[in-house]
């Protein structure tokens, strides 16, 4: 078990969102850098949102994070990281995400493999529609196609 408390995850976070806006915003061409623009911009205003929350609240929270179960998590980026050139990002993605949920579920019936399996197919139809047709950006592709 790792304890976290609530202030260092959101300065984290508010870090990681000033240098992704520096990286944005210094890139050349405009247009290839609008999706990061936006994100780093509504990832600043919330983390900022959520620090003034947390010194308005003044209430300090522990959170115990269990290593076991976000080993499945970190297991499956690194296979992600690993093997997305080879596989492609969508097959990758779709088969990572039906394991993840498959094996976080509290019920592991038919119903809510077939639950589990609707999520992820809209899930990445959005991740497809807004990549590949929105923002034209390749995404690695499946070694057959």
């Amino acid at each position: 078990m790792i304890k976290i408390n609530k202030l260092s995850s959101v300065v984290l976070v508010l870090i990681l969102s000033i240098l992704l806006a520096y990286a944005s915003f210094s890139g050349g061409t405009s247009e290839a850098y609008i999706f990061p623009k936006l994100l780093s911009t509504v990832m600043i205003i919330l983390s900022f949102l959520s620090l003034v929350l947390f010194f308005y609240n003044k209430n300090e929270k522990i959170t115990k994070v269990d290593i076991k179960k976000l080993s499945i998590y970190l297991g499956s980026l690194l296979l992600f990281l690993v093997f997305g050139e080879l596989l492609g990002f969508y097959f990758l993605a779709v088969l990572i995400f039906l394991i993840i949920c498959y094996v976080y579920s509290e019920k592991k019936n038919k119903k809510s493999i077939f639950y589990n399996f609707l999520i992820t197919l809209c899930f990445m139809i959005f991740i497809y529609f807004l990549f590949a047709i929105l923002l034209k950006v390749q995404a690695p592709r499946f070694f057959l196609f």
